[in-house]
């Protein structure tokens, strides 16, 4: 069978034009035409020594179509740079080293969010903002720091005595040093160079003084250890076990377009609903006509939050989870809901027809939240009652107790919603369209693991990625012919 000859020598007639290098209908094209089209005056410009700057647009092209592609390390976009043809298409075939992509990367957080709304005004144009239906999620991502740099308030505080030690004996050891230099060369000496090694420590001291300051003024999380390297990231709970990391919220439309996102150093989500919102109107426009959030998100104050707003919210307590769905724990004993609350007595009523009456109001103050709720009490009756047995334990001698928060009044009819076949059947659309969007940053967008450090570098480097997955979005539905721009470039 004849073999075709090949020849990696092979000179072209004619030099090859670059924009031949990929087909005409490429998602590599749309992705750059819609990178062309944002307006991004006074993005950070990257200037090279000795050299004119780079792009900004082509930087653009290179980066965010890496993030869309799990391509992120710089060094990784310096080698597909060099070999891969889509990425020397978008460049022009310009070639930044990784250095040059790795401090464009850190562009400011200001310039960043001005970029995520201009891809927000493309989908808008494009048709692709609807605020009907949003879903708000939050996930956990780990940051850029070892398990091993962590250690407690105590630990620390043991590192700085012994920090502080090695200055000491450093000093002591210089000065008798220069002591026998004078004896040795006379007095006439500088002598007022720093010892070898002293400044090392000095620094190390003063590092770990703003450590243990930082953990004590955030009452928040005194208990929790504490990394030189990553300050500000915390041990959070995850499927896996728990792991030093940054949360990363998202909102996101039914087309599955991301119109807000945020890290936060806060595990849970409670408090992450009301920026989410500001967010959502700041950036669209307008607010959205229904939010979807799971438990994460439930609170009173939420509750509160969206009916002042008057938008129509499905947020379930961590009870009813499963699509709406009453999850009472099996105690065999009346439940809260048993319990009818009388509005004009203030008092609740419990199924043998007593009063509990109000007993004692408490604040409960948390990590994340604070709040008061009044405690409700039966006042002895329940020791005589006949039904005692199916209301309060055995060895209960003071009887029942209901609480009741300041805002539990919309707290129930939150409940109430998602009792309904509406709330349940509006609820279950939250899992589609936000969970994927999840997915496709972490998995295919190769999003483990946060790269820069700090907070500020992590909410850089999450609306890269967020950016980058509307984009590659939108290009995917302009490939399949479901949006179209004015001007695709041949």
């Amino acid at each position: 069978m004849p073999v075709r000859p090949y020849d990696q020598e092979q000179q072209f007639l004619l030099p090859p034009a670059v924009n031949e290098w990929i087909d005409k209908d490429h998602p590599a094209r749309f992705f750059s035409e819609m990178v062309e089209r944002l307006d991004i005056s006074g993005f950070q410009e990257i200037k090279t020594e000795g050299r004119p700057r780079f792009d900004t647009r082509m930087m653009l092209k290179v980066v965010l179509w890496g993030y869309a592609n799990g391509v992120r390390a710089s060094r990784k976009l310096d080698e597909r740079l060099m070999a891969d043809v889509v990425y020397m298409w978008l460049a022009g075939l310009e070639k930044p080293d990784f250095r040059t992509i790795c401090l464009f990367r850190k562009s400011n957080l200001e310039k960043m969010n001005h970029l995520f709304g201009e891809v927000i005004l493309l989908a808008r144009t494009l048709g692709l903002i609807k605020l009907g239906i949003i879903a708000v999620d939050g996930t956990k991502v780990r940051a850029n720091v070892s398990v091993e740099s962590f250690k407690s308030v105590k630990d620390w505080e043991k590192e700085l005595q012994k920090a502080r030690e090695l200055a000491k004996k450093i000093l002591s050891e210089a000065e008798e040093a220069d002591l026998a230099d004078d004896r040795k060369y006379g007095e006439n000496s500088r002598g007022d160079e720093l010892p070898e090694g002293l400044k090392d420590a000095k620094e190390r001291i003063k590092k770990i003084e703003e450590l243990i300051k930082q953990r004590k003024e955030d009452k928040s999380s005194q208990e929790q250890k504490i990394s030189s390297t990553e300050p500000e990231s915390k041990f959070m709970h995850h499927k896996n076990g728990s792991m030093p990391a940054y949360n990363g919220e998202v909102a996101v439309t039914k087309d599955q377009i991301i119109v807000h996102s945020d890290v936060t150093t806060e595990p849970v989500d409670t408090n992450q609903l009301t920026p989410a919102l500001d967010s959502i109107k700041e950036t669209c426009g307008k607010k959205p006509k229904r939010i979807l959030a799971d438990a994460g998100y439930n609170s009173g104050k939420n509750c509160r939050e969206l009916e002042d707003r008057k938008i129509d919210g499905y947020i379930p307590a961590s009870s009813e989870e499963n699509i709406g769905k009453d999850m009472k724990r099996d105690t065999g004993l009346y439940t809260k809901d048993e319990f009818k609350y009388d509005e004009q007595k203030n008092c609740y009523v419990c199924p043998a027809g007593e009063e509990l009456t109000v007993q004692s109001r408490r604040h409960l103050k948390t990590k994340y939240s604070d709040k008061w709720i009044t405690v409700y009490g039966s006042e002895g009756k329940c020791l005589s009652c006949q039904q005692r047995q199916k209301c309060i334990k055995e060895n209960n001698k003071a009887g029942r107790t209901i609480t009741r928060g300041e805002f539990e009044a919309e707290r129930l009819r939150m409940q109430q919603k998602l009792k309904t076949e509406k709330g349940r059947k509006l609820y279950r659309k939250r899992k589609g369209m936000v969970e994927p969007v999840i997915g496709q940053i972490k998995v295919v967008g190769n999003f483990i693991r946060f790269m820069l450090r700090g907070l500020i570098g992590a909410k850089i480097e999450w609306k890269w990625a967020t950016i980058a997955h509307n984009l590659l979005k939108i290009t995917r539905k302009m490939v399949k012919g479901e949006v179209k721009m004015l001007v695709i470039p041949s």
